[in-house]
């Protein structure tokens, strides 16, 4: 963080409510908390989320606040020449164990500063987690809770909301891991019997969206588990057999691609853990 740094400390004063940015995001993250401490506040109505996490992955809720409509929730920003709509973020995180764990989070519905009030608009959820020993080897995904406004008030009772994560496996695509395999975690919303869609097209991430009104007071459960069943990333690149996943070889050795259309019989080899494997996950047949 010579001309900079005086630069930094300048701007961390004046983004007191701006969200974090920059190269001196941290030093004007803790100028924003500090002030924000002593002059906003958040409003008494508020909702309790509930999550669960499965073992070995992080759990990370940001609540988001915007102003409310009509309200004049602008700061005149002199680093930007002009003004900049306030905005403001309550993070809360699972972090990972060996174990399944359940957190409670309070949510409040707004937010008060200098006269502007903010009110939630998404609870934005990302689970993280890991898959091998190397700084590579993460992966994660997203989902949330949407808020809106509509006039009519349901009577809800406790609110339930579920989510499946797994890995999927593809050749990697970083230099440092060639010939090896990589995964990325996808993540789907279930339903009360924790099916996921088979569709792709059919599938949501885990939440969904949910009423202002209906909020206060209320306990919205969030579940997240972890599916062990691994798919392919592109499943037209890989060819399926009674014990595992083979990569088509395409065109060729050279061939980037690898796809099995045209040529279902030819395969090539990928490096595992230390071993030339043939087939995923067993690595050979």
């Amino acid at each position: 963080m010579s001309n900079n740094f005086l630069s930094c400390g300048f701007r961390s004063v004046f983004f007191l409510t701006l969200p974090l940015m920059g190269a001196c995001s941290w030093a004007g993250q803790m100028a924003k908390d500090t002030a924000e401490d002593v002059t906003g506040y958040y409003g008494p109505e508020h909702f309790t989320l509930i999550a669960t996490t499965p073992a070995n992955f992080d759990l990370t809720s940001k609540a988001q606040y915007a102003p409310r409509a009509g309200q004049d929730c602008n700061v005149h920003v002199a680093a930007l020449g002009g003004e900049v709509a306030r905005h403001k973020q309550k993070t809360e995180q699972i972090s990972a164990k060996e174990t399944a764990q359940t957190e409670s989070f309070t949510i409040p519905l707004e937010y008060h500063i200098a006269g502007c009030v903010m009110d939630l608009t998404r609870v934005s959820i990302s689970v993280d987690g890991r898959y091998g020993p190397t700084s590579l080897d993460i992966g994660g995904d997203s989902g949330g809770i949407t808020i809106r406004d509509m006039q009519e008030k349901t009577d809800l009772g406790d609110i339930n909301f579920r989510g499946v994560c797994s890995w999927l496996f593809q050749m990697s695509v970083a230099r440092i891991k060639k010939d090896g395999i990589s995964k990325i975690l996808s993540c789907s919303g279930a339903d009360e019997q924790w099916k996921v869609p088979e569709d792709r097209f059919s599938k949501s991430k885990p939440g969904g969206s949910l009423n202002r009104r209906d909020l206060p007071g209320k306990v919205v459960h969030l579940e997240v588990r972890f599916s062990p069943d691994e798919q392919p990333t592109f499943e037209s690149k890989w060819q399926k057999f009674p014990n595992g996943w083979k990569p088509c070889l395409g065109k060729g050795i050279d061939d980037p691609y690898g796809f099995c259309r045209g040529n279902t019989k030819d395969f090539r080899t990928f490096d595992m853990n230390g071993r030339k494997c043939t087939i995923y996950p067993g690595c050979t047949d």
